[in-house]
């Protein structure tokens, strides 16, 4: 393994090496010291890295551009896991100079930056709503026609927030409007065994939505080592199939808060013990006891029911539906144990270091970019919805569909979902 350069020691020549610590792996040029170690100078590429509780190593972002004395210094470009990217200078791992950021959805900044905000002459363009500024930038901030100050990142996350509500359009797709594809429900099938593999595909895979999983009526109605109903016994097979623990009834939970009781704990804690353990965090749509094979099937739940009763950014927030930006913002941090908190590496610095750097703060949650080094330990979250009301064999992927629409949409952000349905082979 590389070693950091110590004050005191004598530099020697350079040259190109290729090595990996703490999760960094780096080619490209460095100053190597008489005692072996070197030191990231010149021109380099880095792919960082983190492991997930599983032991599963996962890419947090790639840079590839200049470096001075172990830092990212310079001219370079970096990418994101949750898809943001820029383009451009680099002042000690943060943004500086000129540059050009863009975010998933294709919205983008193209102008000066200053410590990692956006400070200078510069453009913003949101794809959100089409709005388009040009001007002086301050932390963030221009000032508009009439006086009054805009905070273009906090107005742009405001707008990406504003996509994941029920009855809300799909986000935009590289800068445009939702194509009718994107705008689709996509319906898959699948067999019992099947299920947690298509469930974490759906989330890892682009456009990222959320299972909702639903089985139909060759689906044994009870199973696996908890006897659950069907599907929900699907989804706890295997190691890291869920569990009790981060199973959470919407039944249980809307008569808890009837009758005024602490609900949002349930969530909580479920989504602490699925981030700690692996375990999909899952929320469980019951059976209302509609007719299997009335043909109008799939009538609306209560309104109850509607996550929007529910969503709340302590307990159950919102970017659920969005999980790419709630591990990049580091809001699924907050639902950790104490000790478990405050473990991301600092956006300060690109250099290699060990434990001293993993306990340091990333700073204001509302930064235009996530930070640029991973957690020593990813605690990701993987989500599911499940209704178990079961659905009669046969169907077509429109009977689906149109069942799916009448019964969840006041109810779930559909345009952020897709239907896995279990049928037995």
């Amino acid at each position: 393994p590389a070693h950091r350069l110590q004050r005191g020691t004598a530099m020697d020549s350079g040259g190109r090496r290729c090595f990996r610590t703490a999760g960094q792996i780096y080619y490209g040029d460095v100053v190597e010291a008489d005692d072996g170690g070197c030191t990231r100078h010149g021109l380099g590429i880095q792919v960082v890295t983190a492991a997930t509780v599983s032991g599963e190593n996962v890419i947090w972002g790639r840079y590839k551009g200049a470096w001075k004395n172990d830092k990212m210094t310079g001219t370079g470009s970096y990418r994101w896991s949750d898809g943001s990217n820029y383009e451009g200078g680099f002042l000690d791992g943060r943004p500086h100079g000129n540059g050009k950021l863009t975010w998933p959805e294709g919205s983008s900044y193209d102008g000066a930056w200053a410590n990692g905000e956006m400070n200078g002459q510069g453009s913003f363009y949101s794809a959100y709503d089409a709005f388009a500024v040009h001007g002086l930038f301050v932390r963030n901030c221009i000032r508009m026609h009439d006086g009054s100050w805009v905070n273009v990142a906090r107005r742009r996350e405001q707008s990406r927030a504003a996509r994941l509500q029920i009855g809300a359009l799909p986000p935009p797709v590289a800068g445009g409007p939702p194509t009718d594809e994107d705008m689709k429900l996509s319906i898959e099938f699948c067999n019992p065994d099947d299920v947690c593999e298509k469930a974490t595909a759906a989330l890892r895979t682009p456009p990222f939505r959320v299972p909702l999983i639903l089985a139909d009526s060759s689906v044994a109605a009870f199973g696996g080592v908890h006897s659950s109903a069907a599907p929900l016994w699907c989804l706890e097979a295997g190691e890291y199939g869920c569990s009790p623990s981060t199973t959470v009834h919407l039944t249980h939970v809307a008569t808890e808060k009837r009758r005024k009781r602490d609900y949002p704990q349930l969530f909580r804690h479920a989504i602490r013990e699925a981030l700690l353990t692996y375990r999909p965090f899952c929320l469980v749509f019951g059976d209302d006891g509609e007719e299997l094979g009335n043909p109008q099937g799939g009538e609306p739940m209560p309104a109850a029911f509607s996550l929007d009763e529910f969503f709340e950014p302590t307990s159950l927030p919102v970017d659920i539906f969005d999980l790419q930006h709630l591990h990049n913002s580091g809001a699924a941090e907050k639902f950790l144990p104490a000790e478990k908190r405050g473990m991301r590496s600092s956006v300060l610095s690109g250099s290699i270091r060990g434990g001293d750097e993993a306990g340091a703060e990333t700073g204001d949650s509302e930064a235009p970019h996530p930070p640029t080094l991973a957690p020593p330990v990813l605690h990701l979250l993987r989500f599911a919805m499940v209704s178990l009301q079961r659905l009669p064999c046969g169907l077509e992927e429109e009977d689906v569909r149109a069942r799916v629409v009448r019964r969840f949409a006041e109810h779930v952000p559909l345009h952020r979902t897709c239907i896995l349905v279990v049928s037995a082979p």
